[in-house]
């Protein structure tokens, strides 16, 4: 990979766009946040409740895989905001919209918990995105990315996988999955196949104040952001990105 990064994709392998903030409440985010999301947003807007919702409280909260799990789904514009009891979450629709966008769209929604006043502190946040790259064949999914894997005297070569890893850069953890034979499906109703490759960037601030949080937040957008994407080309050979047909600014 190039010390440069591209500003672009010509052929773009996004499947997903999602940015967090986990909260300490002093009520939970599930019951106050939809409907002042819903008022103070502007824009067309639907709500809907997810399956988590119809558990009770008290198991969501004594299960650590459900006291995030949202509850609430509001649909934006061209993003969707996820509401968890101790979390709030935004995602990109697809097509993405840009980073431009997308960063605009999560400070409104960031300056809206700190008007509401359940919110005591940010324990952290995170910007994840999943991409696809479009390789059927599995020896060619395997040699796209820029991972070497080996168990004993066996080199893995055309094998389906599935490789996690955390990574430290700084302040940040890198929480990098790469999956083989990855199929999706497309609001078009068509078939994706191909290498997912998954990066969870993770930013974790125990009990930072968020009028704090707020005042920094274009700064912390952009360098969780910029993160996010060194990790991902560093995932891709060359030869992978040169497929991908790269833009450079």
């Amino acid at each position: 990979m190039a010390d440069k990064l591209p500003i672009k994709l010509n052929k773009e392998p996004l499947l997903d766009a999602i940015f967090e903030v986990r909260c300490s409440m002093t009520t939970p985010a599930s019951s106050i946040l939809p409907g002042i999301f819903y008022s103070k947003l502007e824009g067309k807007k639907t709500i809907e409740r997810l399956p988590a919702a119809e558990l009770p409280k008290q198991m969501r909260d004594a299960e650590p895989n459900l006291q995030y799990a949202p509850v609430m789904r509001i649909h934006w514009e061209e993003f969707i905001i996820l509401i968890s009891d101790r979390s709030v979450a935004m995602a990109c629709k697809m097509p993405y919209a840009g980073w431009e966008k997308f960063k605009n769209a999560i400070i409104p929604m960031v300056r809206i918990l700190d008007e509401v006043g359940i919110l005591e502190s940010i324990q952290r946040y995170s910007m994840k995105y999943i991409d696809l790259i479009p390789i059927k064949n599995m020896s060619d999914q395997i040699a796209s990315a820029n991972l070497k894997i080996s168990l004993g005297d066996h080199k893995l070569e055309k094998e389906v996988f599935q490789f996690r890893i955390e990574i430290a850069d700084g302040e940040f953890i890198n929480a990098v999955q790469i999956v083989s034979s990855g199929v999706v499906t497309t609001r078009e109703k068509t078939t994706k196949e191909g290498l997912i490759i998954d990066i969870d960037t993770i930013r974790k601030v125990d009990n930072l104040d968020i009028k704090t949080f707020l005042s920094e937040l274009q700064e912390r957008l952009e360098n969780i952001h910029q993160k996010n994407k060194a990790m991902f080309f560093k995932c891709l050979t060359p030869a992978t990105l040169e497929i991908l047909e790269p833009i450079y600014g």
